[in-house]
């Protein structure tokens, strides 16, 4: 028998003997699964297998079938494209044949093609001739053109001189409403004035307009001058008379309507016509300054904030120019906008002081100077023209102004300067060897155009209140004697007298004229004065300062000569 150690040993070994069965058991079930999981895999490989050789033969058999359809197509192609090349081997061995036909056919119209060649090489070499003779036709053309124009702008001149390079026109400036008028617009070269004594004087100029005249009405007589300034001539267009008369509505207007004045409606012209001449082959430039003369000192309008203490001298011009103002502005003016600015931007600058006369009454003189340069490249032709517009300051007489202090030493200004003007007409009417242009700033500046050819219009402007007939007479006096200067050509048509009625010597009319200046020099000589108020009887004597050659001793305005 066993022992209990033995048998212990055996349990034990056997404990480990079932131990490592169950391990085997274990391993043998985990052997097992993996088996299966193997044999898993294997299906699964070998569906995939079969699968993948499945997709292998369709897409071979696909690309087989393609490249069968491919080769197919090819040989659809070949046999089209043998075809083609039999078709065109036909036609080349048809074409060759044809070809062989017309050779014959090419070599006569290459000859025929030679002899029009040559036939058009001599209808171009006679078009050329006949290009030729036009063009010298054209240039002669041209040629006539020109003188043509200068036989219009000659033809113009003469007019203008026949006319009188020194023309007159009076213009009436409606009366406030609700007064009487001392003047009266008798036709279109008669004017007259009633005087506070009821003598009635008759002026005539070269033109009258009443109170009905329209701004156009005046430009339509002024233009023609304007013309001249672009026909190469110096042209001076004077607005005189006293303060209130309408002498900067005239020349300047309101607004950009039927208001406008003389000098937008001028640079206007000057654009339009300029730009007509163009197609002639002119090429025209216009600069303008402006300038017052306050004091006898000339100052810039347009400069900004000028100083008015600065020295502008007058440069006299060479022969055929205009003369300058140094180191003023002068602008191109290639609009009529740009001289509208040109014009506000002086007006803001000047001069202006309250008299008795008129709250806004300007006390100097302003020169609106348009430089007009055409020139024609072709012919080398140059025109150097120039337009002077020029509103000058009310010409009262210093007693009636109520001036004082400065405005007293400026009316004396104004004075001096409108009695040098009338002293270089008067100068010019007797045809003196020297004529004072220099002594005064106004008169050096438009030299040119108050003598030789150039052209000058004085548009005297007058008030036809009663209370306004001593100064209105005593403009159209100015007036009436510059009306009697004659430059250039000179007036053909004759003077009109101008006749004074004395109603104190009832049916006792002085008819005035140049003859009668001189029988009157020695009765006026002591009544000169235009201060002193005239006694009944007086007017008529002194009528015969109105007209005609002025009596020695006293100016144009009518007043005495310093002694």
């Amino acid at each position: 028998m066993a022992t209990a150690e033995e048998r212990a040993e055996l349990e034990a070994e056997k404990r480990r003997v079932q131990s490592q069965n169950q391990l085997l058991e274990e391993n043998l079930r985990r052997i097992e699964e993996q088996e299966a999981q193997l044999q898993l895999g294997i299906d699964q490989l070998e569906q995939e297998r079969a699968q993948i050789r499945d997709e292998e033969h369709q897409k071979l058999k696909a690309s087989l079938s393609k490249r069968e359809a491919d080769l197919e197509a090819r040989i659809a192609a070949a046999e089209r494209a043998e075809a083609a090349a039999a078709r065109a081997q036909d036609l080349l061995a048809e074409e060759k044949k044809s070809a062989a036909g017309h050779a014959t056919e090419l070599e006569r119209a290459a000859q025929t093609a030679e002899d029009a060649l040559h036939d058009a090489r001599g209808r171009i070499a006679a078009e050329e001739a006949a290009i030729a003779a036009t063009n010298a036709r054209v240039k002669e053309l041209e040629e006539q053109l020109l003188d043509a124009d200068e036989v219009r702008r000659q033809l113009h001149n003469q007019i203008q001189e026949l006319r009188g390079n020194v023309r007159v026109f009076a213009r009436m400036r409606p009366p406030a409403p609700g007064t009487q008028c001392a003047v009266k617009a008798i036709d279109v070269e008669s004017m007259s004035i009633t005087d506070r004594l009821g003598d009635e004087a008759v002026f005539s100029f070269d033109k009258c307009f009443g109170p009905e005249a329209t701004q156009e009405d005046i430009f339509e007589d002024v233009s023609q001058l304007v013309q001249s300034a672009l026909d190469g001539y110096k042209v001076c267009l004077f607005s005189y008379g006293q303060t209130g008369s309408g002498k900067t509505h005239t020349m300047l207007g309101a607004g950009e309507g039927d208001q406008r004045g003389i000098i937008p409606r001028a640079v206007q012209k000057v654009l339009e016509h300029a730009e007509q001449l163009s197609k002639k082959g002119y090429e025209y430039t216009m600069e303008a300054s402006y300038v017052e003369i306050y004091n006898e000192q000339v100052r810039d309008l347009l400069k900004p904030g000028a100083d008015h203490d600065e020295k502008h001298k007058i440069v006299s011009a060479p022969e055929g120019g205009c003369p300058t103002v140094s180191g003023v502005e002068r602008e191109p003016v290639r609009s009529v906008d740009a001289a509208a600015g040109l014009v506000r931007r002086a007006a803001a600058a000047r001069a202006v002081e309250a008299t008795q006369m008129n709250a806004q009454s300007s006390r100097s003189h302003t020169l609106f100077l348009l430089y007009i340069t055409g020139r024609h490249a072709a012919s080398g032709q140059l025109l150097n023209g120039c337009l002077n517009l020029v509103d000058l300051a009310g010409s009262e007489r210093t007693a009636r102004s109520g001036a004082e202090g400065q405005r007293m030493k400026e009316a004396c200004a104004i004075n001096k300067s409108l009695s040098s003007l009338g002293d270089v007409f008067m100068s010019i009417s007797r045809g003196d060897k020297h004529i004072p242009y220099r002594n005064s700033k106004l008169t050096h500046l438009l030299a040119p155009c108050l003598g030789g050819d150039g052209k000058t219009l004085m548009m005297v402007n007058v008030a036809p209140e009663p209370e306004s007939a001593e100064e209105s007479m005593h403009s159209l006096k100015f007036a009436a004697q510059v009306n009697a200067v004659e430059l250039g050509g000179g007036k053909t048509r004759a003077k009109r007298n101008v006749t004074y009625e004395n109603k104190e010597n009832a049916g006792a009319n002085v008819v005035v004229g140049p003859a009668a200046a001189a029988a009157a020099k020695a009765g006026d000589k002591a009544r000169r004065s235009s201060m002193m108020p005239l006694p009944p009887g007086a007017l008529a004597r002194r009528a015969s300062m109105a007209v005609g050659k002025r009596p020695p001793g006293a100016d144009l305005t009518g007043r005495a000569a310093k002694r």
